[in-house]
């Protein structure tokens, strides 16, 4: 019975998650007294009903406390409980709220800090911040940090005005960070080895965080179930050790003793990391893992994993909203299983290798030199088959952790790592043996040298000879992060329906194997022609996208304050601007517009038009041009037009492919497989904005209208002009200031729907209301990207049909608006 209400309690929780509401309170409360009655008749239906009452109460928990629906200016004090990334004038950190006000869930908030004093996590602070929801830019393909921030239980972003520090009183965490780091900081590796031990990854550069991400390594400096595993390993394989040398007793006492000893030291390494959400989970997983397997060695594979899955949800529901948690459960349950199966194998070999080494001791045992002899070589035979057992095991764990895991990270990232079988498979062995045992001691030496009267000279000589070796071990590390960077193929995009064609051909495959009729055979082999398509529609990358019922598609990328819209015809695109860059470490193109054409299958970009230079149009220009050498860019930009038709072109004379091409943007007509794209643009115009590129979009029946940042002056230059104007869809000039969209215009256009980018809650107040309600006195329907998320738009043959990310893409409960300010009931 137990089991079934387990089994139903985690597929309700897991299943919520494509909910596109949470229920009510009182409807949850309801569905909790239902589940408590019908648990001893029917604990299935009981553990699905608990499990959708908990993530309710679970999530009313954080959102049941907010105070007003805009940014606002906020006082509240806050504990920091872990450092996010820093620059060299502003830092990013979380903090927990401290409040009189009981809740079932701690709550978080994200804050940004500029010119920002020395903070220590621990410290107590009042702050004044302005604060704003958990609500961020949403596309196909792209980072979803709302998603992200749920899943870490942080229920608002805010920027810190003013700020006095209360409190500080020195954790023992703390002190023995700040008695161990003075001795990492010379290290050459003392990035890798601070994230390794205490869970801060703030010294590690961006360069240094794409080349993880590429390798797919990432999850070697994240503190996460490997890490504790190790050390958990380590502590029992000591203490069982001690125990069975000064304590040997022929009953289980010492066996759990070293395991309770063992996730006690575990649990102090996940203390000193940090604690984190993740780092909770993965412990939690762990020492369910462990328990089952001490107390209850009857339960099968399946059943241990269901109960570490249980106790997760159990303990945080929103778990399943991390990527961490898919990558975490799919490497246990490849694993667990792989063992299972090779321990099936192993035992038939074991016992025919018995048989044969039965007979020739009968066959020799009249001769004692013989005897010996075979003895002797049937040991030799043993270890050799030992080891041969090992290798063949580890690498039957690692290719079907390669195949299964990169399944998992094409699902959520849209992109495999190619390397990352190859190096994964030198680097998780030397991780688990070398890097963080030999990191681990010396912070256990450090760390018992605190309490003992020790002199500094033998203890400084032991801690840093252990750190230097720990040092040193981090090279091959570097070494082949270093080298992956210069070989092909680092890491391989996929567009959803390639990983969807992808995921039922390893299903295929797998249900293949282990069918015994002919007829499901064929069934699941037939699962496998989804992905021969994707492969001969990726082999005709030159070919003209095919004519079918859907013409084109736009999309309206939802990148803040900021615009980038495509133009998609199958693998062909068209891009009109790009959105915003911001210093060195962050551009929507990178983010969102180029994971957005990835996941599209759009792999060639026929044009870039650059609109202006404003920064929110034209700040990804770099790295657009680095990922589609071969693009020919409009712009009539004077950085540009300099370089027209040269190799030496754009952002500090950036060397690119002879065969880029650089057009202006003037007044003419082109066709791009049936679609007639007329530009202009008001060159005699002031100000930038007025010399907005301006695209007109036509297939026949249905027409769009980009308007960049155009105002009145160069809104009414088309209306004397009388071209360009009728539209059913009109990209709003200049997000919707008042600058734009007079009545004349609006008018002149008469599109059907008009589009805002703008982002949500912005700093402008874009769009204004007065002009939202303009658009609407002359019958048009309007839609904010900020709010929508991306808009796809699909062109039929006389219709058109426009999809916003948040209600019909992806319109699950996790990807609604959430408005800092109002009272959010998950209903």
């Amino acid at each position: 019975m137990i089991n079934r209400f387990v089994y139903g309690f985690c597929a309700s929780v897991l299943f919520s998650n494509l909910l596109p509401s949470l229920f009510p309170i009182s409807l949850a409360v309801l569905m909790f007294v239902i589940g408590v009655l019908t648990l001893k008749r029917w604990p299935f239906i009981s553990g699905c009903l608990l499990g959708v009452f908990w993530v309710s109460i679970c999530f009313y928990s954080l959102f049941s406390h907010q105070e007003a629906e805009h940014p606002v200016r906020k006082q509240f004090k806050a504990q920091i409980v872990s450092l996010v990334s820093k620059n060299s004038d502003w830092i990013s950190f979380n903090v927990v709220l401290l409040s009189a006000q009981h809740s079932l869930y701690k709550r978080y908030y994200r804050l940004n800090w500029q010119q920002a004093p020395e903070v220590k996590v621990g410290q107590v602070w009042a702050f004044d911040a302005r604060m704003k929801p958990i609500t961020s830019p949403i596309n196909q393909g792209g980072f979803n940090q709302q998603k992200y921030l749920l899943s870490q239980h942080i229920v608002a972003k805010g920027s810190v005005k003013q700020s006095q520090l209360i409190d500080y009183k020195l954790s023992l965490r703390q002190r023995v960070i700040s008695d161990f780091k003075p001795k990492l900081q010379h290290l050459s590796h003392y990035p890798i080895i601070n994230a390794l031990l205490f869970g801060d990854k703030t010294d590690i550069s961006t360069e240094q965080w794409q080349a993880l991400r590429s390798t797919g390594t990432g999850h070697l400096v994240a503190i996460s179930g490997l890490h504790l595993s190790v050390v958990f390993g380590l502590s029992w394989s000591l203490f069982r050790l001690l125990l069975l040398n000064f304590m040997a007793t022929s009953s289980r006492r010492n066996l759990i003793l070293a395991v309770l000893m063992a996730a006690m030291v575990a649990a102090g390494y996940g203390y000193l990391a940090g604690m984190a959400i993740s780092t909770q989970r993965a412990l939690m997983m762990l020492l369910m893992i462990v328990l089952l397997t001490v107390f209850r060695q009857h339960a099968s594979t399946w059943q241990r994993l269901i109960w570490a899955l249980f106790a997760v949800l159990v303990f945080d529901p929103f778990a399943s909203l991390s990527a961490g948690f898919w990558l975490s459960f799919s490497a246990l349950a490849i694993i667990l299983f792989t063992i299972d199966y090779l321990g099936v194998k192993s035992t038939a070999e074991i016992n025919a290798r018995q048989l044969s080494s039965a007979s020739l001791s009968v066959d020799n045992e009249d001769l004692q030199d013989d005897r010996l002899m075979a003895r002797g070589l049937r040991r030799l035979s043993q270890l050799k088959s030992n080891l041969m057992h090992f290798f063949s095991s580890f690498w039957a764990i690692q290719w079907r952790l390669f195949i299964g895991l990169g399944l998992v990270q094409a699902l959520l990232f849209g992109s495999v790592s190619i390397h990352s079988i190859w190096i994964n498979f030198l680097m998780v062995p030397w991780f688990s043996v070398v890097v963080i045992p030999l990191c681990i001691v010396a912070l256990g030496f450090n760390s018992v040298f605190m309490l003992l009267p020790v002199p500094a000279v033998m203890s400084d000589t032991l801690i840093n000879a252990l750190l230097w070796l720990a040092d040193h071990s981090l090279i091959p590390f570097y070494y082949l992060l270093s080298l992956s960077e210069q070989l092909p193929l680092a890491q391989f995009h996929l567009s959803d329906a390639l990983t969807v064609s992808l995921l039922l051909l390893a299903v295929g495959l797998f249900l293949f194997k282990w069918a015994s009729d002919i007829h499901w055979r064929v069934c699941f082999g037939l699962m496998a022609l989804p992905f021969m398509f994707q492969m001969y529609d990726v082999t005709k990358t030159n070919a003209q996208p095919m004519v079918t019922n859907l013409l084109w598609q736009m999309h309206v990328l939802d990148v803040g304050q900021g615009m980038a819209v495509l133009l998609q015809q199958g693998h062909k695109g068209i891009l009109y601007d790009t959105g915003a860059a911001y210093g060195d470490s962050f551009s929507y193109a990178q983010r969102v517009v180029i994971p957005t054409l990835m996941a599209k299958g759009v792999t060639e970009l026929d044009y870039l038009i650059i609109s202006h230079d404003d920064n929110d149009h034209a700040g990804g220009v770099d790295e657009l041009v680095k990922h589609f050498n071969k693009v020919t860019m409009i712009s009539n930009i004077d950085k540009y037009r300099q370089a027209d038709m040269t190799p030496e072109v754009l952002l500090g004379q950036q060397l690119v492919d002879d065969t880029q091409k650089l057009q202006q943007c003037d007044e003419r007509t082109f066709n791009w497989f049936n679609l007639a794209i007329t530009l202009t643009s008001n060159m005699a115009a002031k100000s930038d904005n007025n010399q907005s590129c301006v695209v007109h979009i036509d297939d026949g029946n249905k027409s769009v209208l980009l308007a960049g940042d155009i105002e009145k002056q160069t809104e009414q230059r088309l209306i004397q002009s009388g071209s360009l104007l009728d539209a059913d869809i009109l990209l709003v000039p200049h997000h919707g200031s008042r600058t734009s969209s007079s009545a004349e215009f609006i008018a002149a256009v008469n599109p059907s729907e008009a589009i805002f980018t703008a982002g949500f809650a912005n700093q402008y107040g874009f769009p204004k209301h007065d002009v939202v309600e303009r658009y609407k006195t002359h019958g048009v329907t309007t839609l904010v990207s900020g709010e929508t998320g991306q808009l796809s738009i699909d062109f039929k043959r006389q219709s058109y049909k426009i999809r916003p990310y948040r209600t019909v893409i992806e319109p699950f409960w996790y990807n609604n608006l959430f408005r800092f300010g109002v009272q959010v009931k998950p209903e």
